[in-house]
C-alpha cells in the first residue's frame, strides 16, 4: 500500500451565521494514498465543498475547523499559520477551481498569472529566475495540451474557450508537481468530448507525477471512470466510503442505493426515473436521528430518534442502522408522506389532436451574426466574417414529440432553439409554427402567438425577476397576453402543483429557491397558457442528480398531458437516450446526423456522434477498460471561417482526401430514417450496445 498523503480524523466544521453556529461537517475521517484519486460525491448542501476548502485552509472568514485534525505528510493543517500554509500551498497542495474563468485574473496575461504562481516557490530575480519560469510554464502548458504554447501564453483569459481555461487552470494548479491536488468539479460546466479530455489528463498526469486527487463531483459517471476510493456525503456526514468497485456493485447505505438509481444513464429504459423526495436539510434545521431518515424509505422509529454508528460493511464503511445490532428490534419501516403531483387540466379538443401532425418545421434556416469587431480588423488589415451560427437547418417535429440537440459548444443548438421561437431573427430560409410562416411577420403580429411558444431557459435564475416574488412572475404571462384570471390565487397555487412544488414557494423570491425549485418556476411559467411548443435549453444543467431525475420526469409527464412538442437542447446524452424520441447532432451551425434514439445509440452513422456516444460518463465502473473511448483532438472550429469540404474532418480519425474538398450531403441511409452527413458512414461501428 502506498504511503498516506492525507490523514482526516474527526474533522468538525461551523459556520458563524446571523441565525447561530451552524455545523457543516461532522466527525469525517478518511485517508487519500500517493497517486490514489478518492472521489467524493452527493447532492448539493452535503459539504463536499466544504471539505475541498478545509484541506486547502481556504474557508470563508465565518468558516471554523473546531475539531478534529488533518495530517499531511504528518504536519498537522489544522494547526499551521499563514506562513506556513504558504509554503505548502502551490507547491505540496494545489487546487483546481469549479469555474476556471472566475479564478482566472482577467485583467492579467496568463504567463503573467502562471509567474506570479512560481514566484513564491522560485523567488529569485533576474534574468536567469525569470527565463526559468516562463521555460516551465510552457512546458506545463504543452503537457496539458494547449496548443502553440509560446503564442498562447500572451493572451489573456477570455481569449481561450472553456476547455482551454480548464487546462490553463490545471496547468498552474501542477507547476510545482504537487503531492495532493484538489479538483472541485474541474469539468461540470464542459460538454462532454471535452470533460472526456481533462479526465484523460487528469489520469495521465497521475500515473506520470504519482500526484494523488481529491475528486469533488455530483457526478457518479465521473466517478466512475477515474476514481479508485469513493466517499459519499450527506449533510455533512460521509455515509459511505469504500472502493470504487465494491460501491458501485454493491451500495450499502439507501443514500448511495438512490443516488445510483437516479442517474439517466442510457441503460435505463423506463417509464419514469427514480427520484429521492424532500430535498437535503438545512444546517439551521437538521432532523434528530439520522439525518436522511426524512427520505428514505427504509427508515424505521429508531432511525428517527437516535443517530446511527459508523459500522464496516465488509470492505466499505457505512453510517446506517441497518448494519448495527439492534436494526432488528427497531421495529417496523414508517412509512413517509407519498409526493404526488397535481396533473393540469388539459381541454379534451388539445389531447386528441393527431400525433404526426407536424408543428415545427425549418427549411434551410440560417442565422448568422454581424463580426461585431469588423471595424478593428479593418484597422489591423484583417478581413471579419459573419459568425455561422446556424447555417442550413431542416428539421420537422410533430405534436407530442420530442426532439433532442445535441452537440459541443458552439455548435449552434441554442441559437437554433431561440431561431425557431423567433427569439432571433434568421437571416435566410423559413420557420413554419403550425403551418403559418411566421419567418418575416412583424412582432406586433408575432406575439399572439407567443403564447403558444415558451422557453425554458439555461440558467434559470437569471431568467427569474429577483424583484418579482414567484406569484407575480407566474401571473405575468396572463398580464402581457390579456388573458383574464378569475382567482389568481388558485391559478399560482394550481401552476406551483403541476411542477411538484407548494404554494408557499409563491411568496419567495429568486434568490430563496434553490437550483431545482428555481427550475421548476421556469417550467410552471412556460406552462402558465397551455403552449404547443416548448423549447428546453439544458434544463437539467448544474442539478443534482436526483432533482434532474425529477425534472427529466416531469418534462416526460407534461409532454404526455398536454400533447406537447419539445426541442430539448443539451449537451448530456443520456438526457436524451431518456426523453427524446429522436435526436439531432450539430456541428458548426449544421444537422450531422438525425435519427430515432435508440436507432442512434445503438449504431451512429456519424464519427462525430460516435466520438460524443464514447465520451458519456456511465455509472458503471467495470466497463473503463471495455469501452472504446475515442477521445476528439483540438476544438471545434471557429464559426466565423469554417474549413473547407466537411465541417468534422480536421478531428475525424476516418477523415479522407474527399472529407478535405467535399462538403457531404445530409441524406437518408438505406432509405430509412436515418439521415448523416459522412461520405463514409459504413466505417462508423462503435455504438453503445457494442460497448
Amino acid at each position: 500500500m502506498p504511503a498516506k498523503i492525507l490523514q482526516v480524523e474527526d474533522l468538525e466544521i461551523k459556520y458563524h451565521t446571523k441565525d447561530g453556529i451552524l455545523t457543516a461537517i461532522r466527525n469525517t475521517s478518511f485517508d487519500i494514498h500517493e497517486g490514489e484519486i478518492v472521489g467524493v460525491v452527493g447532492e448539493s448542501g452535503c459539504g463536499k465543498s466544504t471539505i475541498a476548502s478545509a484541506v486547502m485552509r481556504l474557508l470563508p472568514p465565518n468558516g471554523q475547523i473546531t475539531a478534529g485534525q488533518m495530517l499531511f505528510r504528518g504536519q498537522d493543517l489544522v494547526q499551521l499559520d499563514e506562513e506556513g500554509l504558504r509554503r505548502l500551498r502551490g507547491k505540496d497542495l494545489a487546487m483546481i477551481f469549479q469555474d476556471a474563468m472566475t479564478s482566472l485574473n482577467p485583467v492579467f496575461s496568463i504567463e503573467q498569472q502562471m509567474l506570479d504562481a512560481q514566484k513564491a516557490q522560485m523567488p529569485g530575480s533576474g534574468r536567469k529566475w525569470q527565463r526559468a519560469r516562463t521555460e516551465r510554464a510552457l512546458a506545463m502548458l504543452e503537457r496539458v495540451g494547449i496548443p502553440d504554447a509560446p503564442r498562447q501564453i500572451q493572451e489573456y483569459p477570455h481569449q481561450f474557450s472553456g476547455g482551454m481555461r480548464q487546462r490553463i487552470m490545471i496547468a498552474i494548479a501542477l507547476l510545482s508537481n504537487p503531492a495532493l491536488l484538489v479538483a472541485d468539479e474541474p469539468t461540470s460546466a464542459l460538454d462532454v468530448t471535452l470533460e472526456a479530455q481533462i479526465l484523460e489528463l487528469i489520469l495521465g498526469l497521475r500515473d506520470e507525477l504519482g500526484t494523488a486527487i481529491l475528486y469533488i463531483t455530483h457526478d457518479l459517471g465521473v466517478i466512475a471512470r477515474i476514481c479508485d476510493r469513493l466517499i459519499v456525503m450527506y449533510a455533512g456526514n460521509i455515509v459511505e466510503a469504500g472502493a470504487v468497485l465494491d460501491v458501485f456493485g454493491a451500495p450499502k447505505h439507501p443514500y448511495t442505493q438512490a443516488l445510483l438509481r437516479s442517474h439517466p444513464s442510457h441503460s435505463v429504459r423506463a417509464d419514469r426515473l427514480r427520484t429521492i423526495r424532500g430535498r437535503v436539510p438545512s444546517l439551521r434545521d437538521l432532523p434528530a436521528g439520522c439525518k436522511f431518515a426524512p427520505r428514505c424509505d427504509m427508515a424505521r422509529e429508531l432511525c428517527h430518534t437516535a443517530e446511527p454508528d459508523y459500522l464496516p460493511s465488509g470492505d466499505q464503511h457505512v453510517l446506517c442502522h441497518a448494519y448495527g445490532p439492534a436494526w432488528e428490534a427497531a421495529g417496523p419501516t414508517v412509512a413517509l408522506p407519498s409526493e404526488t403531483r397535481k396533473p393540469l387540466a388539459v381541454k379534451a379538443a388539445k389531447a386528441a389532436l393527431a400525433s404526426d401532425e407536424v408543428v415545427i418545421k425549418t427549411e434551410q434556416v440560417r442565422t448568422h451574426f454581424r463580426d461585431h469587431v469588423a471595424f478593428l480588423s479593418q484597422i489591423l488589415g484583417q478581413r471579419g466574417g459573419a459568425v455561422r451560427a446556424v447555417d442550413g437547418v431542416d428539421i420537422e417535429i410533430c405534436r407530442g414529440e420530442t426532439l433532442g440537440l445535441v452537440g459541443e459548444s458552439g455548435s449552434g443548438k441554442t441559437t437554433l432553439g431561440r431561431t425557431i421561437l423567433r427569439l432571433l431573427d434568421p437571416t435566410a430560409g423559413t420557420v413554419i409554427i403550425d403551418g403559418q410562416d411566421i419567418t418575416h411577420i412583424p412582432q406586433t403580429k408575432l406575439r399572439p402567438l407567443r403564447a403558444r411558444m415558451q422557453m425554458i431557459f439555461q440558467d434559470p435564475c437569471s431568467s427569474l425577476s429577483p424583484r418579482m416574488k414567484m406569484s407575480a412572475i407566474l401571473l405575468e404571462p396572463f398580464r402581457i397576453h390579456g388573458v383574464p384570471v378569475d382567482d389568481p390565487k388558485r391559478k399560482v397555487d394550481e401552476l406551483l402543483a403541476t411542477v411538484g412544488l407548494s404554494s408557499e414557494q409563491a411568496e419567495k423570491y429568486a434568490h430563496q429557491l434553490s437550483g431545482g425549485q428555481a427550475r421548476r418556476v421556469g417550467i410552471a411559467r412556460a406552462l402558465a397558457l397551455n403552449p404547443d411548443i416548448l423549447v428546453a435549453d439544458e434544463p437539467t444543467a448544474g442539478l443534482d442528480v436526483s432533482v434532474a431525475a425529477g425534472i427529466l420526469n416531469l418534462l416526460k409527464d407534461l409532454r404526455e398531458e398536454l400533447n406537447l412538442a419539445y426541442v430539448i437542447i443539451t449537451h448530456n446524452l443520456n438526457v436524451l437516450g431518456f426523453i427524446a424520441d429522436r435526436v439531432a447532432v450539430m456541428y458548426l451551425g449544421k444537422i450531422v446526423e438525425l435519427a430515432e434514439t435508440e436507432a442512434l445509440f445503438t449504431q451512429p452513422r456519424h464519427p462525430y456522434t460516435e466520438a460524443l456516444l464514447s465520451a458519456i460518463p456511465l455509472p458503471d465502473p467495470t466497463l473503463r477498460d471495455k469501452r472504446q473511448q475515442i477521445i476528439l483532438t483540438g476544438e471545434i472550429p471557429s464559426a466565423r471561417k469554417p474549413p473547407p469540404g466537411c465541417p468534422f474532418h480536421p478531428r475525424c480519425r476516418y477523415a479522407a482526401a474527399r472529407c478535405r474538398s467535399d462538403a457531404p450531403p445530409l441524406r437518408a441511409l438505406n432509405g430509412g430514417r436515418h439521415l448523416a452527413a459522412c461520405h463514409f458512414p459504413e466505417r462508423v461501428k462503435a455504438g453503445l450496445s457494442a460497448g
